[in-house]
């Protein structure tokens, strides 16, 4: 049986706790730290991740104020300059703006999204979990130890694994993941969670419950979550993992999305 949904107003409670917490690490690190490199997302500073999730809180705010019914450019999207020196102020209105649009909006506004099922309900969804994972990276950069609390790790396995299988993302990449065997099944020991993945020609597709598979993922939520999205601390035990670990491996890089 597939996961219930939390509730819209939860999804938005996390999106605004992970703006303000990613705010808090600006403030406390002051202009000179925004150039501390970010180990989960090699490629960046602190200031591109800073950037990056106020950007995207915006464009979710455009999406949802404009009602939009196709992808918005960014360059469409306004107050797109962020002083370092006012950083963590941008990040908050940003965190502002996405969030409490969709507040205003309710749960049950269609509008585009990039998985083909848009909604603001699914952009409440969406919201609290890239945030949650960048509020991560943040935590990351500056020696902190993550945390989320168990039923949203879960939901953000299970949301990753639902847009992971909509038809728009299946067509862009499924072919990484098409195939037979290597079966893998995610097991959440602390909260209700388990999931079965099973490739297919076309891509892979999920099974809800308790199964054997050729390889396995078990451990607490938060443990799972870091897991599957690559953000556990180096060191850090993480989830127990059973099979082969070229299975682990190639499900959790087939399916990263952020």
């Amino acid at each position: 049986m597939a996961m219930d949904w939390l509730s819209h107003e939860r999804y938005l409670d996390a999106a605004e706790s992970n703006g303000r917490r990613l705010a808090e690490i600006v403030t406390r690190v002051g202009p000179d730290g925004l150039t501390a490199p970010v180990p989960s997302c090699p490629d960046w500073t602190l200031r591109d991740l800073v950037f990056h999730q106020g950007m995207v809180y915006r464009w979710i705010g455009e999406i949802v104020g404009r009602k939009a019914q196709e992808r918005l450019r960014m360059s469409e999207v306004p107050d797109r300059t962020m002083e370092d020196d006012a950083a963590a102020q941008w990040l908050l209105a940003a965190t502002e703006i996405g969030v409490g649009r969709l507040r205003d909006a309710g749960p049950g506004v269609d509008v585009w999204g990039w998985a083909g099922n848009g909604s603001t309900r699914w952009w409440g969804r969406r919201i609290a979990h890239e945030t949650l994972v960048h509020g991560i990276d943040g935590q990351l950069t500056v020696g902190e130890l993550p945390d989320a609390e168990p039923d949203l790790a879960a939901d953000n396995i299970d949301e990753l694994l639902a847009n992971a299988t909509t038809p728009a993302v299946l067509a862009a990449k499924g072919q990484a993941l098409a195939g037979t065997g290597d079966s893998l099944h995610l097991h959440c020991t602390d909260v209700p969670g388990e999931w079965q993945l099973l490739r297919t020609a076309d891509g892979f597709t999920v099974e809800y419950g308790h199964a054997k598979a050729d390889a396995a993922v078990r451990g607490t939520a938060q443990d799972v979550m870091l897991w599957l999205n690559g953000r556990l601390p180096q060191g850090a035990p993480g989830p127990e993992l059973f099979g082969e670990p070229r299975v682990h491996e190639f499900w959790r890089t087939g399916l990263a999305l952020t």
